[in-house]
């Protein structure tokens, strides 16, 4: 996939990156917490079973809040394993399972055995740079989850639900697109919950 956006979007990259760099450690924490308590307040974490999530790499908002809820609601959480395909696989995580670092040092469990595929998941949490308000999300360039989920181009698939997780500054007033990105359904930020379909 090659972009005629990819300039647009590594200007846009740079600013945000170093923005997420200056957030202080104290921050990040209270920050996730509070991400965490508002998202299962919403309707959509109540009524869905299988959620996948992320450990956060380098400046990313840390998802690990959100999985503990996810176990303590005794629902079943999820991470991204990375494929020879540059797509993902999403294998059952419970608390305490062994961990091994990819090729990118992001935590995968070591045990594949249990997967949920990608259109059998209620939900799919998000690492993100950037955001706008039209629900278009920047990511690091890889495209992994633009693959992954390219099924959801299609009218008629409503599910997984995909949530970014950022911190409210990571919101953009208009991030390139390309047509095979995959938009957000709705973002989870340390203020506030906001659902941009009506999902």
């Amino acid at each position: 996939m090659q972009s005629c956006n990819a300039p647009l979007k590594l200007a846009l990259r740079m600013p945000f990156r170093e923005m997420l760099k200056q957030i202080s450690p104290a921050y990040k924490i209270q920050a996730a917490k509070t991400a965490a308590d508002l998202f299962i307040q919403q309707a959509i974490f109540k009524k869905s079973e299988h959620i996948a999530c992320y450990f956060s790499f380098k400046d990313e908002f840390d998802a690990l809040p959100i999985m503990e809820a996810i176990w303590q609601a005794k629902k079943h959480c999820y991470l991204p394993v990375l494929t020879q395909e540059n797509s993902l696989r999403f294998i059952r995580y419970n608390k305490g399972d062994a961990l091994k670092s990819n090729r990118y040092a992001i935590f995968e469990p070591v045990n594949d055995t249990v997967e949920c595929k990608p259109q059998d998941l209620d939900i799919v949490i998000t690492p993100l740079i950037a955001f706008d308000l039209r629900g278009r999300r920047l990511g690091t360039g890889g495209g992994y989850y633009d693959r992954t989920f390219a099924f959801l181009h299609k009218e008629s698939i409503k599910r997984p639900l995909i949530i970014g997780l950022a911190y409210a500054a990571q919101e953009a007033a208009d991030v390139p697109h390309d047509t095979w990105d995959v938009n957000l359904d709705g973002v989870q930020t340390e203020k506030e919950f906001i659902l941009f379909t009506d999902s």
